[in-house]
């Protein structure tokens, strides 16, 4: 039977990191730990995922049709746009960490460098995602991400300097799931 109720829509949301191995929340409920930064504002096209999966098909001798398939290969990425520039979304689109960072002056001279590095080696956070429908939350947990894409940034009068990033999800550091879904008011059938 259909059920207006649980049809849900990403009215809003907010976009966590982590080192890989912080204590993330245990239900959709509770506030994110102490380790976990808000990245802040994200543009109005949210939160995209995708999940992309590929499949070998098994076929038995003279048959048409596969018998069997089998998932080889599964991933899943996650795509944002963060519209605020910080020490942390300057260090995930650069791929800098934060320790090669400095921060010189006070006040109104204060300011943030570093260098790009030439060969950058992979750099490894958790994620955590919530995406909110009024009291209907959604909460996606990547014990283990890297960003492989980023986008362009321009700069011009009429557009704001963010930062759009593609994070996929890698196997989690004890070889378990990598991610961790919990979807509020929604129940098992009995």
């Amino acid at each position: 039977m259909a059920d207006d109720t649980q049809v849900r829509v990403g009215v809003e949301g907010a976009f966590y990191v982590a080192p890989v191995g912080t204590t993330a929340p245990t239900d959709p409920y509770s506030p994110w730990p102490t380790g976990w930064v808000d990245l802040g504002n994200v543009s109005e096209d949210g939160l995209t995922e995708a999940l992309n999966e590929n499949r070998q098909e098994f076929k038995a001798w003279g048959r048409t049709g596969p018998v069997r398939t089998q998932v080889t290969d599964r991933a899943s990425t996650f795509k944002i746009t963060f519209m605020e520039t910080s020490a942390w979304t300057l260090a995930l689109y650069y791929g800098v960490d934060l320790a090669d960072m400095t921060s010189s002056g006070t006040g109104a001279t204060q300011f943030l460098s570093f260098e790009e590095p030439q060969a950058p080696e992979p750099m490894y956070y958790a994620l955590g995602m919530d995406v909110i429908d009024g009291d209907k939350p959604a909460r996606i947990i990547v014990a283990r991400a890297e960003v492989t894409d980023k986008g362009d940034r321009p700069y011009k009068s009429d557009t704001n300097q963010a930062f759009e990033l593609t994070f996929s999800s890698l196997t989690a550091p004890n070889g378990g799931s990598s991610i961790t879904r919990q979807f509020g008011l929604v129940t098992l059938p009995a």
